[in-house]
Parts: C-alpha cells; structure tokens; sequence
C-alpha cells in the first residue's frame, strides 16, 4: 500500500541541522577566536599596568611618609651648641638705676657672634672693648 504524499513520514533532517550548526560554530569560533584573544590579551595588559602603577604610587607615599617621619625626628631633638649658653648672673647684677651697663653685653664684657643658623662664638663686646684698650 502507498501512502499518498501528504501522509508520508518527512525525512530526518534534525541530523543535518546539527551538522550545519557544528560547521558554523567551528568556523565562527575560527573566525572570532584571535580576535577575542586580542581583546583578552588588551584587558591583562591594561590590568597588568592599573595594577604597577598603584604599587609605584603605594611605594613613593610610603617612602615619602617614612622620609618626612625621619626627618621630624631629627628636628625633634633639641640642637646641641658648641659653645653653651648660660642664663646671666642675677646675683651679680647692679640694681636699676645706679650704673648703666654696657647694652651689648650687660657687663659681662662677652658677647655671643652667631657663626652659623645654629653655632656660637664668645667674643669680647665691641663696645666695652675699645675703652678696656684704650686704658
């Protein structure tokens, strides 16, 4: 018995579909594949460099940070003369009014010459000096 043409079983064509789908998929991932290995190798490069240039800026602010901590521990310390300082001798000193001492030296005929921002010479007072020479 014929079967008439519109009640005839189709062929199978889910296997040649799937072939043609397996073709495309392989020729498209041939077609797209360096391209995307272009892209993905562009991405671990600008990671790569997003990640040296946060460390470099990690690194200048720590050193940075630990240069101004060493430095303000340095300025901290109190400087040392060469030549001390010592406070004038109140005992000594004649009462207001009866003689007037030398401005220069208030009497002690020592004045202190600054040699640098922070050095000091003791050097005889030029201005009680030149009457101690003359006689």
């Amino acid at each position: 018995m014929c079967r008439p043409s519109c009640c005839k079983k189709p062929p199978d064509e889910g296997a040649g579909i799937a072939a043609v789908a397996v073709i495309a998929a392989v020729f498209a991932a041939a077609k797209i594949g360096p391209a995307v290995a272009r892209i993905w190798h562009i991405a671990v490069e600008a990671v790569t460099i997003f990640t040296l240039t946060c460390a470099a800026a990690v690194t200048v602010i720590l050193v940075s940070w630990a240069v101004t901590r060493i430095i303000g521990s340095c300025r901290a310390h109190r400087p040392e003369l060469p030549h001390p300082v010592w406070p004038a001798d109140w005992q000594h000193a004649a009462p207001a009014g009866t003689e007037p001492g030398c401005l220069a030296c208030g009497g002690t005929g020592t004045v202190l010459r600054a040699i640098t921002a922070s050095d000091y010479r003791a050097d005889p007072c030029p201005v009680c000096d030149p009457a101690e020479r003359a006689g």
